[in-house]
């Protein structure tokens, strides 16, 4: 693994241990799960910054290999068929001149979750402390795992647990069994297709402290993200300073492709869940497994049983029960 990925992939599985704004040092041990009921709720740090002007490519995220609708068509030229591109759905069309790294949409009725959801594979956190036009948020705008792609059976969502209730700040009332069955649907929608999830478990986590990003780390990234930015500009003939930048101007599309960077982490589970290394769920030990222990240890039963190939949503915030806890909620898509 080359050190950008290196420092990526490190970025990614200690993304759930800085998500309620723990700011950072190096740190942690195992952990086991737990599944008590906290009732204390805290805020998330924040900090935040800029953005990138060039027509948004959608197909990138939507985990997909589709193209926007203004390339040109490609001909499969044995069977003469000429495949068109998938368009995106009409109430994104706005969105994504704003801010081109948009997902999807996450809506669960009756709740204030119902917001814009970004990908940017290049650089997993950069809107962990950013809204969804660029600007300086604590709250920051809800983001997707790396490593995303159609087939995986899981779209991997955090958002910081605010006190306020925005981003997922509401999201630990599913703790309530009565909540959860009043509240049982999920929306989440890509790009080009409308999805509907039915509530299929909620546990308590805790992740591990020993690679967790700093604050300067992030800081770094950012720097590199508009250095390469700037050196572009300067190569078309512009001159700009990194507050220039705009969310068109940088790049964060580059991704892992089909390496499954988690499989070292997942033989040493040691009887423990790390939720956060299942985002891809394309092999069948793996689907099993997530299911199993979704179920397993979620506060109560939805009476709902998988079966193998079926896709998951999972949204994960910050919960203080105990030291770098996490409250993660799953979804089981309903059939199409």
């Amino acid at each position: 693994m080359n050190g950008k990925h290196g420092r990526l992939f490190l970025i990614t599985i200690i993304t759930a241990v800085i998500l309620c704004g723990c700011t950072g040092k190096k740190a942690v041990n195992e952990v086991s799960t737990a599944s008590q009921d906290p009732e204390s709720e805290q805020t998330a740090d924040s900090t935040q910054a800029p953005g990138r002007e060039q027509a948004a490519d959608p197909s990138h995220a939507s985990g997909t290999v589709q193209g926007t609708g203004s390339e040109q068509a490609p001909l499969d030229a044995e069977f003469n068929i000429v495949y068109k591109p998938a368009e995106p759905l009409e109430k994104y069309r706005e969105l994504l001149q704003i801010n081109p790294y948009v997902a999807g949409w996450l809506k669960i009725d009756d709740t204030v979750i119902d917001v814009p959801v970004v990908y940017t594979p290049g650089s997993q956190n950069y809107f962990l402390h950013r809204a969804i036009d660029g600007s300086e948020s604590s709250s920051g705008t809800l983001f997707i795992a790396i490593n995303w792609q159609e087939g995986f059976n899981n779209t991997l969502i955090y958002g910081h647990n605010m006190k306020d209730g925005t981003a997922f700040g509401s999201l630990s009332k599913f703790k309530k069994e009565s909540y959860g069955r009043s509240h049982h649907t999920i929306h989440f929608d890509t790009l080009y297709e409308e999805r509907e999830y039915e509530l299929y478990g909620v546990f308590y986590s805790q992740i591990d402290e020993d690679e967790l990003e700093t604050e300067e780390d992030r800081a770094e990234a950012d720097a590199q993200i508009n250095e390469a930015a700037i050196e572009e500009k300067a190569e078309e003939g512009q001159i700009v300073e990194p507050e220039e930048l705009t969310l068109n101007d940088i790049d964060l599309w580059e991704d892992f492709g089909d390496l499954d960077i988690w499989r070292p982490e997942k033989d040493n589970d040691r009887g423990r869940f790390r939720y956060y290394y299942y985002n891809d769920l394309s092999d069948r030990d793996d689907w099993e497994y997530f299911a199993r222990n979704v179920k397993e240890r979620s506060v109560y039963d939805m009476g709902i049983d998988a079966e193998w190939g079926d896709e998951f949503v999972t949204l994960s915030t910050c919960s203080y029960h105990v030291h770098n806890g996490r409250f993660v909620v799953v979804g089981i898509r309903k059939a199409k």
